[in-house]
């Protein structure tokens, strides 16, 4: 399924950044392939990195010749797959294994790169880069990477931590996921991939929501009020034509019976509105005290 505008945006606003150290760019390929899987050919002596897109590829060919590593990628390569195709970019065995590895050992994450909020970002960047999406804020607030690489979700929801970024997680078939739904901390990450315009539209969409859901909580208030107050109405009106149809109407002083009378010649009216059509005029109050004498017949 083609990623929708959002998700777009935000890789696109990625790959405009550059950074300013060979460190954040092994960080951020090293978060690439953690996220999208690799696999050993050992009869080539070469790894695999399978990518979902050909952005992602693209990217981490360029991580990997900037990164100071010397791996030397090959690719990417088209691969036509059941359910569409992915991207392959091939690397010499030994070397990458050597470097993958530093990036799953806990010691090497708690104190290179969380530690650094460059490296740390740009790890996060790649993980996006990778296999991250994040649905429609006109709909609902969702943000969401998956990983292939257990070891590495551990270490991907410490480095959120670290952000002050609280993600949950699930697994989906073969993959880990890892999201958001909280709008604070989904404008906290676009910050950190870099997606300023994106987080202040989302900002905006969010403000436009709770301007609609106060209007409509205002609204829905305004109905539930003249509902009751014309069935109350409805009520008094039932309960003062049978008092005047029956015996102790007789016993009504006049000022009461021309209360009853404005009521039920006057149905769906406000009490302010039946206390102007007496005469003389009489106030809100007035005319709600002359109705319980009334109902005090019943």
């Amino acid at each position: 399924m083609s990623e929708n505008e959002y998700s777009r945006r935000i890789k696109e606003d990625i790959r405009k950044i550059g950074y300013k150290s060979e460190e954040e760019y092994a960080a951020e390929m090293a978060a690439i392939c953690l996220c999208s899987g690799y696999s050993i050919d050992a009869a080539k002596a070469l790894v695999r990195v399978t990518c979902s897109n050909d952005s992602a590829a693209q990217r981490l060919v360029s991580d990997a010749k900037a990164s100071g590593t010397g791996l030397v990628p090959s690719g990417p390569e088209r691969v036509g797959r059941r359910g569409g195709s992915v991207y392959e970019v091939l690397f010499e065995e030994e070397q990458f294994l050597t470097f993958i590895d530093d990036y799953l050992l806990p010691d090497v994450i708690s104190d290179q790169i969380a530690s650094d909020e460059n490296q740390r970002r740009a790890m996060m960047r790649g993980a996006f880069v990778a296999r991250g999406s994040m649905s429609d804020p006109n709909r609902a607030f969702r943000l969401e990477i998956l990983c292939k690489t257990d070891a590495f979700v551990k270490m991907l929801v410490l480095l959120l931590h670290a952000e002050n970024i609280r993600p949950m997680t699930r697994v989906i078939d073969t993959s880990w996921s890892i999201y958001f739904k909280k709008h604070e901390e989904i404008c906290d990450f676009l910050v950190i991939l870099g997606a300023t315009n994106l987080m202040l539209e989302i900002q905006n969409i969010r403000a436009r929501h709770e301007v609609n859901r106060m209007v409509t909580r205002s609204v829905n208030l305004d109905n539930w009020t003249m509902k009751q107050q014309a069935e109350a109405s409805a009520r008094r009106t039932k309960q003062l034509e049978e008092l005047l149809a029956s015996e102790k109407a007789a016993r009504i002083p006049r000022e009461l019976l021309e209360v009853a009378r404005v009521h039920i010649d006057n149905p769906g009216l406000s009490l302010a509105e039946l206390g102007k059509l007496m005469d003389p005029p009489i106030s809100k109050s007035g005319m709600n005290h002359r109705l319980k004498k009334l109902l005090d017949y019943l």
